[in-house]
């Protein structure tokens, strides 16, 4: 491809010295979240300006409102990882192929709840044709935490027995996807029957599902891995869930196999804030969590990985490579399962930490 120059940064009329956003002035709670007109982002010599068209929302913002998100910054921010949006500035000396108006799928660490954002180069994606802004702002995170998880640590191959966790979520449907690109065998789980519509409707080969079950989740595992002719059990466990759910799985994950973790929603609290009852029952549940004894993991031959995608974004060229990999796997666009207005936010939040939704619950921004 050809590059396009810019010899200087190129400002539209949209353009303006502020810029609305939502944000968290104390943690602990999603009543905290503030919509505020504050001052338009000043970008560093890789960013580009972008106005922001469509928000989506993941686990990460549920913690980090809550403040059980480690890597959330301090005091007063913008919390957000990933929007889409159009491009309305470009750096200085920019001689690459974005233009000023381009469309484009974003990720950032934090910032994304604003009508404005400003995005490093390296973090973006022209929106592919005939995608909305709304499919744009639902693509990024979950491709790059599903396949991060499922090709980097998991190493998922053709013919890899793959157990899903919230197979119906976000991640889980890209998990799903990366697993059809690939040839590997998923199983998918959910949490209620109402689900399984939405996984059949998107992959009509998925041969096997579990609606779990707390009390007998271990032998649904295995039943599953007998029904697809997997006896000796999963090469691979995708886990966001973890609680009660864990055992089941790492009892039949295979020799071999690896445990991939990237959240604990079982753990997570509900309602708008924690409070004191709510600590009680996390520290109860931390308390009783089950527990993997590392002298026997040799006789077991399997491991358990863990990772949070967003220290990969000081990464840059492993982060473009991903982007590179992930890209070619032409995946289609993915499932919107709600939308609110941006004057809405709470309310989608809100609603994305019952765990009800299917696919990805996105914001809009006018």
């Amino acid at each position: 491809m050809g590059t396009r120059s810019s010899s200087a940064r190129v400002t539209t009329a949209s353009a303006s010295a502020t810029r609305r956003a939502w944000e968290i002035s104390s943690k602990g709670s999603l009543k905290n979240l503030e919509l505020n007109t504050v001052p338009s982002v000043v970008l560093n010599p890789d960013e580009c300006r972008v106005r922001v068209r469509a928000i989506g929302l993941n686990f990460a913002d549920v913690f980090t409102a809550l403040g059980l998100y480690s890597a959330a910054p301090k005091g007063r921010f913008v919390p957000g990882l990933e929007c889409s949006g159009e491009i309305v500035e470009l750096p200085n000396g920019y001689a690459g192929d974005f233009r000023v108006g381009d469309k484009v799928m974003c990720v950032v660490r934090f910032g994304a709840f604003a009508d404005e954002v400003a995005v490093p180069m390296t973090q973006m994606r022209p929106l592919p044709n005939g995608w909305t802004f709304e499919e744009g702002a639902g693509f990024l995170v979950q491709g790059l935490t599903s396949y991060y998880g499922l090709r980097a640590l998991g190493d998922v191959k053709r013919g890899s027995t793959v157990l899903v966790h919230s197979a119906a979520g976000g991640c889980g449907l890209m998990s799903l996807g990366i697993c059809e690109a690939v040839g590997a065998e998923p199983i998918a789980v959910i949490g209620n029957a109402g689900k399984e519509e939405t996984l059949k409707e998107r992959f009509p080969s998925l041969r096997a599902v579990i609606v779990r079950d707390r009390k007998r989740f271990k032998q649904q595992v295995k039943e599953a891995c007998d029904s697809i002719g997997a006896s000796e059990g999963c090469d691979i466990v995708f886990d966001a869930t973890l609680g009660d759910f864990f055992q089941g799985g790492w009892d039949n994950l295979a020799r071999g196999g690896r445990y991939v973790v990237y959240g604990a929603a079982d753990l997570t609290p509900r309602g708008d804030s924690i409070g004191v009852v709510g600590w009680v029952k996390l520290a109860w549940k931390f308390l009783r969590r089950k527990k993997v004894d590392p002298l026997m993991l040799p006789g077991e031959n399997k491991g358990i990985l863990g990772f949070n995608l967003i220290w990969q974004f000081d990464k840059q060229e492993e982060l473009a490579r991903l982007l590179a990999e992930l890209n070619a796997l032409n995946l289609p666009a993915p499932k919107v399962g709600a939308t609110f207005d941006f004057t809405d936010l709470p309310e989608a939040m809100r609603l994305f930490q019952t765990g009800q939704t299917t696919g990805k619950v996105v914001v809009t921004v006018e």
